[in-house]
């Protein structure tokens, strides 16, 4: 009788436990999506470097030349952060590449930044992307701590001069990198000490 009498009980708690282990996987399932989310979701940030001389970034890159955002001077660069294992960085991976491709060796460069990341897992992304700019590994992450970036993509627009103009979180599209470097030209992003044309 008394196990008659615990029997609705245990059938309360069993079924507590399958809806909690289902919101559970509802809950999982919006993270994903919203991880996966479109590049349309990229936010332009106020980023507190804006308007400031961009931190040093400098390392033997993957190609195994060495790069120093110092050396691009004149010319607008975009500095990217990024995570193999990022959902949303593999999502904004096809605009960077588009990007790169149609400002070619005359417009605005590109630079990559692992973060958090392996140099091998970096290295197969690179190759599975085929990726053309240089790639930066930031084992200790010293380069992501100086730009204040907690987490992949984070995409930075550094003006001619070395000013740090704009700033965007999220994986990009080529409309918006487009947007923001022809904002930058325009002087109508923060252009105090810009100066230096297109490059």
């Amino acid at each position: 009788m008394s196990g008659t009498g615990a029997d609705p009980r245990r059938r309360t708690r069993h079924v507590t436990r399958w809806v909690a282990g289902a919101l559970l996987l509802v809950l999982v399932g919006v993270s994903i999506v919203v991880a996966t989310r479109p590049s349309s979701q990229a936010a332009q940030v106020q980023s507190p470097l804006v308007g400031h001389r961009v931190p040093p970034l400098a390392g033997t890159a993957l190609s195994g030349r060495r790069f120093s955002l110092q050396r691009e001077r004149g010319h607008y660069v975009y500095v990217n952060f990024f995570a193999s294992w990022c959902p949303p960085c593999q999502a904004e991976q096809p605009a960077l590449a588009d990007f790169a491709f149609q400002q070619g060796r005359r417009g605005a460069r590109m630079v990559s930044v692992v973060f958090n990341d392996s140099v091998s897992d970096a290295r197969r992304y690179v190759a599975d992307w085929g990726i053309r700019w240089p790639v930066v590994p930031d084992s200790g992450g010293s380069i992501a701590n100086r730009f204040g970036v907690a987490s992949p993509p984070m995409t930075f627009l550094v003006s001619p001069s070395g000013i740090v103009v704009g700033t965007w979180v999220g994986p990009v599209t080529v409309a918006q990198l487009d947007q923001m470097l022809a904002a930058a030209r325009r002087g109508e992003l923060f252009s105090a000490g810009t100066g230096g044309g297109d490059g």
